[in-house]
């Protein structure tokens, strides 16, 4: 399916020692659209951030019907100068959006904010109030692409920057804090470029990265590899370590001339870091297309079609265009390029964004159930949709 300059990639894997057991569906009831439902679960529920001016959250059902939404016209609180001035800017963002605190908590990167909201709809009082902002309209953050919550109450921010020196910022975001202007830095942690998604890992005591090893623009002499990266969490400090033992580079590095035309400076580089509900397995896209990464083997297992077929069936490319020649003149197809997003959930089905060609955003999200694909959230400029809920072997840190 990839072509001829990837087909042979799989040979360096070997085949896995086990067959992962399929995902039973749990009993389902249907819609009027088709859509199956689950009975039970959060599987319902999705969140959604639409790119705009200004930039709007969403958490809505599988047919598209909005539940509860977030922009800066829900906002009435007052705000320190920097803040405020940050939520009203001219950014179009909204980037990444996670759940968090039982539900009763959104953390997202909206407009030139890192903003952590209450999503108490049942508490009218408390609801869409601000307990935590930064402002990112400055040289370490504006590009910030994910945030992840970790254990006593801090937030983790990808810088996704170009330089040795960038990586992961760490906050106190504790509910207790007064909004100020420039919350401290409890911690930074350097040499993970370009990063794009954050993932904890509550059996490990972890917060899983992807990022690139080198700059994924170009501007270094070498060509940059995508990589995941382990952070050991201890509890009793609240900081992260970095281990080498836990950083793994993907096996080939790959360059974009296909999708942004000959010689362009970018090297492919990941874009979303996902869990496979109930099992130690990540799964990573990048600009070319999908791999897994065993955590108990320490491994990369399976990629492209291999992963599809395994963990995601039913997926289908958005766009009939993903194709061309790549820089050693080779026609290849990617058929799973550029997902910028993507969500599974334990009952089988999974979301996923995937960006128009040689454009960054795609125009809906792709929700699959039983197999089958349908576009929901249609005609909006969206980078990515998720679960709103618990990943199943996965939970989000409680505090």
């Amino acid at each position: 399916m990839l072509g001829s300059l990837f087909g042979w990639v799989s040979l360096l894997f070997e085949p896995l020692a086990f067959q992962v057991p399929l995902i039973e569906p749990q009993p389902r009831l249907k819609s009027e659209s088709g859509i199956a439902i689950p009975v039970q679960g959060p599987w319902q529920d999705i969140i959604t951030g639409h790119y705009a001016v200004p930039p709007v959250l969403k958490i809505h059902d599988r047919n598209s019907v909005v539940k509860w939404s977030w922009q800066r016209e829900d906002v009435t609180q007052p705000l320190p100068p920097l803040i405020r001035s940050g939520l009203y800017s001219g950014y179009n963002d909204a980037t990444d959006m996670k759940w968090m605190r039982g539900g009763r908590s959104v953390a997202a990167v909206y407009s030139a904010l890192i903003v952590v909201i209450n999503h108490t709809p049942d508490q009218p009082s408390t609801d869409k109030k601000i307990t935590f902002a930064i402002n990112r309209d400055n040289e370490v953050l504006h590009n910030a692409h994910t945030i992840e919550p970790l254990p006593g109450d801090r937030l983790a921010v990808g810088t996704t920057g170009q330089r040795p020196w960038d990586g992961i910022l760490v906050y106190n975001m504790s509910e207790a804090l007064p909004l100020v202007d420039e919350s401290p830095v409890l911690q930074k942690i350097e040499g993970l470029r370009a990063i794009h998604a954050l993932i904890w890992d509550e059996q490990g005591q972890m917060l899983w990265a992807t990022g690139t090893d080198a700059a994924a623009d170009g501007s270094d002499p070498v060509p940059a590899y995508g990589v995941i990266q382990g952070y050991p969490f201890d509890a009793e400090t609240g900081l992260l370590s970095i281990d080498e033992a836990y950083r793994f580079r993907f096996p080939e590095y790959y360059d974009i001339d296909c999708e942004w035309g000959h010689g362009y400076s970018w090297w492919a580089g990941p874009h979303d870091l996902v869990p496979v509900p109930n099992e130690r397995v990540l799964l990573v896209s990048n600009d070319i297309g999908l791999h897994a990464f065993d955590i108990n083997e320490m491994n990369f297992t399976a990629e492209y079609d291999e992963v599809v077929e395994k963990y995601m069936p039913g997926f289908e490319v958005t766009t009939n265009d993903r194709h061309g020649i790549n820089r050693q003149g080779e026609y290849v197809d990617l058929p799973q390029s550029d997902l910028k997003g993507f969500s599974l959930a334990p009952d089988g089905s999974f979301l996923y964004t995937q960006s128009l060609w040689r454009l960054f955003r795609g125009n809906y999200t792709s929700l699959v159930v039983d197999g089958v694909r349908h576009q929901i959230m249609k005609g909006n400029e969206i980078y990515r949709s998720r679960w709103f809920g618990d990943i199943d072997g996965w939970p989000k840190p409680k505090t």
